[in-house]
């Protein structure tokens, strides 16, 4: 039995169906897996981080986004966490995948040191991309391979990119 976490901050698609099962690829194709995810609500982001992350991307739009409206307050962020686990849930059901999980707010590695101690196996973690933060190596995901002591894949959403 394969005991996977996953760790999103947007609804899981197509592409991370595949990724997951190509996480899963090596187990026995009859085990019962043990399907975790966690959305973390993100209470903490650092929106200055934001911007520089947008204008890596050459997304102006979005960095003039991030600057000019206002953060969203925590019942916001919750809903909105709340729909992306509800649709992650769905996408590895029709997937025929089973799956459980939970909203956690803020940064995710509390919630994650607990799946850990409670069997889990390997961490998929699955992010926009966050350039100057990875580079940097400051975004949560980084310590979170530094610390949690089981195999982790970060990947960047809607792709195979693996953030190295």
């Amino acid at each position: 039995m394969s005991n996977l976490l996953v760790v999103t901050e947007a609804i899981l698609g197509e592409t991370e169906i595949e990724n997951i099962n190509i996480v899963r690829s090596g187990e026995d194709p009859d085990a019962r897996d043990d399907i975790r995810v966690i959305v973390p609500t993100e209470m903490n982001k650092r929106l200055w981080l934001e911007f520089l992350d947008q204008l890596a991307l050459l997304d102006f739009e979005e960095a003039f986004r991030v600057v000019s409206h206002a953060e969203k307050g925590p019942a916001t962020l919750r809903a909105d966490a709340e729909k992306i686990l509800e649709g992650s849930l769905q996408t590895l059901s029709d997937a025929g995948l089973p799956g459980r999980g939970r909203v956690v707010e803020g940064e995710p590695l509390r919630a994650m040191r607990e799946e850990v101690d409670d069997g889990i196996d390997q961490v998929l973690i699955i992010t926009e991309p966050h350039p100057v933060e990875d580079t940097l190596n400051i975004h949560w995901s980084n310590t979170a391979e530094k610390t949690l002591g089981v195999p982790i894949l970060h990947l960047y959403w809607g792709t195979g990119h693996v953030d190295d």
